[in-house]
């Protein structure tokens, strides 16, 4: 439920102007900039199952109830990944037809400006090295150290 809900959240921030304006009579709105969005792994030897969440504020929600925020640094490595893998131009999917063999499949929906693309793949697919660069910069931005 959280991978359906968390775009459509975004996707309200990015439209809705926030409050009816103070005493003063001026308005106040949300400010929304660079990238927001998710990303879904699975698999591995493990049987990882993990949702990473980041906001348009920064804020990150992860599994188990973590909630944290990706510092400035982070914002700027991660939206130099999203432009150098040309995210948004991306295929919807880079998967082989055998999925066996303990990899991680992976399902990364980002938004920016006003635009929202999900990008499907699994570890060794056939899919440019700009997004699997892309999928260890966010998961680097959001997960805690």
């Amino acid at each position: 439920m959280k991978r359906a809900t968390a775009p459509l959240i975004v996707l309200a921030l990015l439209v809705t102007a926030c409050g009816d304006g103070d005493a003063g009579g001026t308005t106040t709105t949300t400010v929304v900039s660079g990238v927001s969005g998710s990303i879904h792994l699975s698999g591995g030897l493990e049987g990882r199952d993990e949702t990473w969440v980041l906001e348009s504020d920064g804020t990150v929600l992860g599994p188990d109830g973590y909630t944290g925020a990706i510092d400035a640094d982070d914002r700027a490595r991660l939206e130099s990944a999203v432009t150098a893998s040309d995210f948004f131009d991306l295929d919807a999917e880079y998967l082989p037809d055998d999925l066996c063999c303990d990899r991680f499949l992976y399902e990364v929906t980002l938004t920016r400006g006003g635009i929202t693309h999900t990008v499907t793949t699994i570890d060794a697919a056939d899919a440019p090295q700009a997004l699997f660069d892309l999928i260890q910069t966010f998961l680097g931005a959001v997960r805690p150290a």
